[in-house]
Formats: structure tokens, C-alpha cells, sequence
């Protein structure tokens, strides 16, 4: 039904701008503007029809194939081989009309009356690609919103869940009775692990700098609970610490290997995390749990939000170690701006 209005407004602003363009020669040629107009209209009516829609098919390809391009240089490329195409078909058919003779510049001369009125054609037919440009554009802004509130749901399910509260507080109220300087660190590193997701789930990206803080805090509060069961080494690297990266993409990595894998004393769980120039690898040996079921839906909203921003997170497995690669996603501007 929407085609079938666009085909309708299509069809009836080549009659109109014929009618109207039919005027104006006239008129520019000395005759009374509506001498022979309804002759001269449904004689051409079709021709022009015909030229539109041949114009349509012209842009369309163009379109597909300039689409990532700027629009003026796109819209430039329309103008001239519509222009040049509608000219050279007019031109065609005037000299097929005259029986194959007659002067080249006054068939020509009797030709350029098409160019304004493809303008005006091809200007309708921009209007129609603009607005289905920006369509597809807030489709795609759509799906970007839907996908980022998603990861945001889930990191806040998965990270503030009463299984990591309910751990947390045995853990605190253990050390009570043991160690009161501890104790107070505990509680103070707890209460930044849950500041910062909540502070950052409605952000779509943070440095690493403020991720890595947040991962130390994390990670203070399961070395409490895990003893030497849990190995963590963090190679570092200040030069990346402006880059971008998911909020609490590192820390969910580290509580999957956690969540997935065996750690004791004997069989400690080993996460290396490593920062480099092009992004964050985070591995843990295999020592796999029997009972775990896992349908990676963590990893997948990971790989989903990584793939709105045009990069892909790397995922490789093997027998001795389960790797992860998360690509940065940019650099932090107000830090760019002030070099």
C-alpha cells in the first residue's frame, strides 16, 4: 500500500512538473502558454513517465552502490547521468521523429527542455531515497538501543544477583569475627563493585583505566573467598588506559571462568589478563565443573554489543585454555582533546 502512494505521487508530480514546464517554454518561445498544452502533455505524458522511472532505476543503483559515501558527492553523480541520460534519450527520439535528418544543434536545442524537468524528477526521487535512508537509520538506532538496554539487563542480572550478594555476606560476616581491618576493607571494596555497576550500566563504554579499577575491587573480594584456589595475573599496560572498552566486560569474563571451572588449592583456576595496543586478552586454564549448564548467553550479549561498534570478540578453545579477546572500542575524547 505504501509503494502503491509512492508510485501515485511519483506519476502525478511528472504530470504536473510537465504541464508546468510545457507552460514555461511556450511562453519563453513566444507563443501563449497554453497553446497546443494538452496536446504537446499527452503526447509526452508517457515518454516522461517512462524517463522517470528509468531515472528511479539509475538512482537505486547508484544508491546501493555509493551508499557509505557522502551524500552530495551520491547526489552529484545523480544529477549528471540522469541528466546526461535524459538529454541523450530525448535527443534520440527527436531525431527519430524528424525521419533521421536535421540539424545536430537544433535537435539538441529542442532536447535541453528535459533538463529542469529532470531536475525537478530527480529531486523528488532524492526526497524518496532520504527518506528511506533515515528510516533505515533509526531501525538500525532502534536495534542499537535494544541490544545495549539487553546487555545492560543482563550485566545487572548476572552481576547483582543474590548468589554474588549471598557470597559477599558470608564472606563479610565470617570476617567479622577474624579480622576487623579487613572486614572494613571488605565492605568498602564491596560497595564499589555495586557502585560502579550501577553507576556505569546506563554508559555504553568506560576507559579501561576505570574498567581495571573496578576489575581490582572485583577481584580483592573473590581472592578473600577463594584463598590461593584463585590465581589472577594482570599485565598492564598504561599506555591503553584511555581506550574504550564495554563496562564490566573484563569483570564478566573473570566471574565465567569462575562460574565454569574447578579452583582449589591443589587445582588453583589461573586468569591471565593481559593489556595490549589493539585490545584486552582475558585466559583461564580448563578445569572444567561436571554439573555446569552453560547456554554462553553472557558471551553472546558480549559479542552483540562489541559487534555494534564494528568489531568482533574472539573466542578460541582448546583443551588446556579457554581465551578471549575483546577489541577496544575507541578512545576516550575529553582525553584526545586536552593532548
Amino acid at each position: 500500500m505504501r509503494h502503491k502512494r509512492y508510485i501515485f505521487l511519483f506519476i502525478l508530480t511528472v504530470s504536473v512538473s510537465l504541464l508546468v514546464i510545457g507552460c514555461v517554454y511556450n511562453v519563453i518561445s513566444g507563443k501563449p502558454w497554453y497553446a497546443n498544452i494538452m496536446v504537446q502533455f499527452f503526447l509526452n505524458l508517457p515518454l516522461c513517465i517512462g524517463l522517470g522511472f528509468i531515472d528511479f532505476g539509475v538512482i537505486n543503483l547508484i544508491y546501493k552502490r555509493l551508499k557509505q559515501r557522502n551524500n552530495a558527492v551520491r547526489i552529484l553523480v545523480d544529477i549528471v547521468l540522469t541528466t546526461a541520460l535524459a538529454v541523450l534519450l530525448t535527443y534520440i527520439l527527436n531525431f527519430l521523429l524528424m525521419g533521421g535528418h536535421g540539424n545536430f544543434w537544433h535537435i539538441l536545442r529542442n532536447s535541453l527542455p528535459v533538463v529542469p524537468w529532470n531536475w525537478i524528477i530527480v529531486l523528488q526521487i532524492e526526497i524518496f531515497f532520504y527518506s528511506l535512508q533515515r528510516s533505515e537509520m533509526e531501525k538500525q538506532m532502534a536495534v542499537i538501543e535494544k541490544e545495549k538496554a539487553l546487555y545492560q539487563f543482563e550485566v545487572l542480572k548476572n552481576q547483582i544477583n543474590p548468589h554474588f550478594l549471598f557470597n559477599s555476606l558470608n564472606v563479610l560476616a565470617s570476617l567479622a569475627y577474624q579480622d576487623t581491618e579487613k572486614t572494613n576493607r571488605f565492605a568498602k571494596k564491596l560497595s564499589t563493585v555495586y557502585r560502579y555497576l550501577l553507576t556505569t550500566h546506563g554508559r555504553a563504554t568506560v576507559t579501561v583505566q576505570e574498567e581495571l579499577s573496578f576489575v581490582e575491587s572485583y577481584l580483592y573480594l573473590e581472592h578473600i573467598r577463594f584463598g590461593d584456589a584463585l590465581h589472577v595475573e594482570i599485565e598492564d599496560d598504561l599506555r591503553n588506559h584511555h581506550c574504550l572498552v564495554i563496562p564490566a566486560s573484563i569483570q564478566m569474563l573473570v566471574e565465567n571462568a569462575l562460574k565454569h571451572n574447578i579452583s582449589t588449592k591443589k587445582s588453583p583456576l589461573i586468569v591471565h589478563i593481559s593489556i595490549g595496543n589493539e585490545g584486552i586478552t582475558v585466559r583461564n586454564n580448563l578445569q572444567l565443573r561436571n554439573y555446569v549448564a552453560s547456554n554462553r548467553a553472557g558471551l553472546k550479549n558480549l559479542q552483540r554489543q562489541y559487534a555494534l561498534y564494528g568489531t568482533l570478540v574472539e573466542i578460541l578453545k582448546d583443551e588446556k585454555e579457554f581465551v578471549v579477546k575483546l577489541p577496544f572500542v575507541g578512545e576516550d575524547v575529553n582525553r584526545l582533546s586536552t593532548i
